[in-house]
């Protein structure tokens, strides 16, 4: 990731990934409201947009698993020389993707029902892989220019607020504002990291060169930070309103029948998983499904 294609790369799937929750997050609360159950937010999603049999696969996973393992690889690729390991920067870096395709691996052993598993471990494995992604991040930077610290650390911050997204998702489950604050933090993060790149890998010759001590610099870089916090929200609020009018689009169009029997797939393939702190409302949802 030492690179402006490594921050790319990396950029690219959490923005990849968020834009994906996002989408059917409001999906699925719209798919709720219609059919009057409870909205129910889960680690992953699947592939509606897919036709038949292919909308039950588990995509999602195995797309993250794959993902993560690609970019783990190229680190250890980039890393070696002479069949040794000689840049232990990409060796933290292939350690955190090796934790997100842990998390991948683990929503596919979720999804077939591996008997061993216990309930919510999946969401246990994906907290876990962003943890450790901010703790190996937070402590490689040291001896880095006062800007480079300055615009990673902001990362770690997102990271931080990211833990606490998914722990309020995973006690809140049946809030959409719960579930679209994990999408959110992904998203600021994957913008985040290209900015990074374009700030200390521009590839541009003719770009002029961040000083990386300049109080100014620091100003800049914080302004757009946030300028990115405000993007990622209308960007947000599009797709949302984007997935709402093709629901109003095939309103009337739309097999119910065929819904319900969708809405039935994902709780019965664990999708939609039972916790203590909502019972009643698990109850009200497989009831209204079974009519």
């Amino acid at each position: 990731m030492g690179s402006f294609g490594g921050h790319v790369l990396a950029g690219s799937f959490f923005i990849f990934f968020a834009i994906w929750w996002t989408v059917q997050m409001f999906h699925r609360h719209l798919i709720s409201l219609r059919r009057k159950i409870p909205f129910r937010s889960t680690v992953t999603y699947p592939c509606t947009c897919l036709c038949g049999k292919l909308q039950e696969w588990p995509i999602e996973g195995f797309l993250k698993f794959a993902f993560t393992f690609l970019g783990g690889l190229l680190e250890v690729i980039t890393g070696t020389s002479n069949g040794k390991f000689v840049v232990l920067v990409n060796g933290q870096h292939a350690t955190s993707y090796f934790f997100y395709a842990l998390s991948g691996l683990f929503d596919l052993l979720m999804y077939y029902r591996v008997s061993w598993i216990p309930d919510d471990l999946d969401w246990i494995i994906s907290l876990v892989a962003v943890g450790v992604e901010g703790l190996l991040l937070y402590f490689h930077l040291h001896g880095r220019s006062i800007l480079d610290v300055h615009i990673h650390m902001l990362l770690v911050y997102t990271i931080l607020l990211n833990i606490l997204a998914i722990c309020f998702e995973i006690r809140f489950r049946h809030s959409l504002l719960a579930a679209l604050g994990r999408a959110y933090f992904f998203f600021l993060q994957g913008t985040w990291l290209w900015q990074i790149a374009f700030i200390i890998y521009d590839p541009d010759p003719n770009a002029e060169k961040w000083k990386g001590d300049d109080h100014d610099e620091l100003m800049i870089a914080t302004m757009f930070f946030a300028w990115h916090v405000g993007a990622v929200l209308f960007v947000m609020l599009a797709i949302g309103a984007a997935v709402s009018y093709f629901h109003q689009r095939q309103k009337g169009i739309r097999n119910e029948e065929a819904e319900s029997k969708h809405l039935k797939k994902l709780h019965y393939d664990g999708q939609f998983l039972n916790s203590d702190d909502d019972t009643e409302s698990d109850i009200e949802f497989q009831t209204l499904i079974t009519k």
